[in-house]
């Protein structure tokens, strides 16, 4: 067949040879005209999202992740059976709610009817409405699937710091959708379409949207200047888990369990520790870590709250006057120092309190490496095992050890010996550079 072969192979190379001298340019293997190299402008990516009109002047509530990275915006607005571009321009946004105010150059626009979204119940029946991949004038139907979802990370994956309180929907959610309407039965606006949790990047039917009344509160923040303004209390908070709920001789496992203080933040002026549970702001119930400081950023700097806190069993009410929450905060910034009461005794002591973490008596030599205050009194951690459950749960060298198992330490070798009196967890408050800490480590 050998002769065969080559004949065809040479008539096929002849017959492309033509085509490639033909005058209208050159042609690919099956005889089709090449595409030319698109242009370097062709290559820009295009994103499409979807918006709420809020106001008959054009002020449109969307995403701040549709809009934040954007060179050139514009809008194609659908009304009475008509489209109409316009330019967008960006009055503000909030990273950290992923909420964005912008504006068209309108008027007589008929504004979204909105809806109280506290009101919403699971299982009521929703709508989502926007332009999934680029089909305009789309809407897909659902219902409340779960409220106020919270440390998800969606948010946080864009921002350092990120407020949750996701409506949870099974309406179909895609990309395009991002900033336009979630509504219920009665076409009311009940949230803002942010958010789907899928392993292919489709809708899985589980999608997230922005409660309308807390995209409202930041549109509102975000006219007066195009930034938004947040209370700041400065602390760390975590939730109260079944162990903590054991140790802390809790009822319930709602709350926010304090494990950092700031140094000089309103909490520490304040008087809270790290071990408090709080339970309460200003009688706005707590129902884990996530919520406090959804809360909290609600109210406004100088603004004093009431918090109810349960301290070793006891309950108690702590005032508090907010700061104001700044970028460096956000962006893990150190404020001036309130320095903690205590002061450090004891002869030079090595040992080791809990797998992979050593630690040794404050010396004058100690404490000059490790740049700890006079009036610090503990233990010094000078080693901890990087394969560690204590360095895994965010024990560091340096970290000053005060108290186990919420009793004073002054000596390395009396806190082995608290925390062998622990079977499986170990309780450590820790100073790090003028901050306080709590860490529950696992002593197995």
């Amino acid at each position: 067949m050998r002769p065969f072969y080559d004949y065809f192979r040479g008539q096929q190379e002849q017959k492309e040879k033509e085509e490639q001298e033909r005058p209208n340019g050159p042609r690919g293997r099956r005889g089709a005209p090449r595409e030319e190299q698109p242009k370097e402008e062709d290559l820009q990516p295009n994103g499409v999202g979807s918006g709420v009109i809020i106001s008959s002047d054009g002020y449109i509530l969307t995403n701040n992740h549709v809009v934040g990275e954007a060179d050139k915006l514009e809008a194609i607005v659908d009304m009475k059976g008509s489209s109409k571009r316009y330019q967008i321009k960006v009055i503000g946004t909030d990273p950290q709610t992923d909420v964005a105010l912008i504006k068209i150059d309108a008027t007589g626009l008929t504004p979204a009817t909105l809806s109280d979204s506290t009101k919403l119940r699971v299982g009521d029946i929703v709508l989502a409405a926007g332009a999934p991949m680029e089909l305009s004038r789309s809407v897909t139907q659902g219902i409340v699937s779960a409220l106020g979802r919270s440390g998800m990370g969606i948010i946080g994956k864009r921002n350092a710091q990120g407020y949750e309180d996701f409506i949870q929907t099974d309406a179909a959610i895609n990309p395009g959708n991002s900033g336009g309407p979630l509504v219920d039965a009665l076409g009311r606006v009940v949230g803002i379409n942010t958010a789907i949790y899928s392993r292919s990047g489709m809708s899985a039917g589980i999608g997230f949207a922005i409660p309308i009344s807390l995209a409202l509160r930041i549109a509102e923040d975000l006219t007066d200047d195009g930034q938004v303004t947040r209370g700041y209390l400065g602390i760390f908070p975590a939730d109260v888990d079944p162990e903590a709920m054991k140790l802390w001789g809790l009822s319930d496992e709602s709350g926010a369990l304090v494990k950092t203080v700031k140094k000089n933040s309103p909490a520490s002026k304040a008087g809270l520790q790290v071990g408090d549970v709080i339970t309460s702001v200003s009688g706005q119930k707590v129902e884990n870590a996530s919520k406090l400081p959804l809360i909290v950023s609600t109210h406004q700097p100088d603004t004093e709250i009431t918090l109810s806190i349960i301290r070793e069993g006891k309950p108690l009410t702590v005032k508090a006057k907010l700061a104001k929450l700044t970028p460096e905060i956000l962006a893990g910034g150190e404020i001036t120092e309130d320095p903690v009461a205590g002061a450090a005794s004891g002869a030079a002591s090595v040992s080791e309190i809990i797998p992979g973490v050593t630690v040794q008596n404050l010396t004058p030599s100690t404490r000059e490496r490790y740049e700890v205050p006079a009036d610090i009194n503990g233990v010094i951690i000078t080693k901890v095992d990087a394969d560690s459950r204590a360095a895994a749960m965010g024990v560091e060298e340096g970290d000053v050890i005060t108290q186990v198992n919420r009793k004073p330490v002054n000596a390395a070798g009396e806190a082995r010996e608290m925390a062998k009196a622990s079977s499986k967890t170990v309780l450590l408050k820790v100073w790090r550079k003028g901050d306080t800490m709590l860490f529950m480590v696992g002593n197995n």
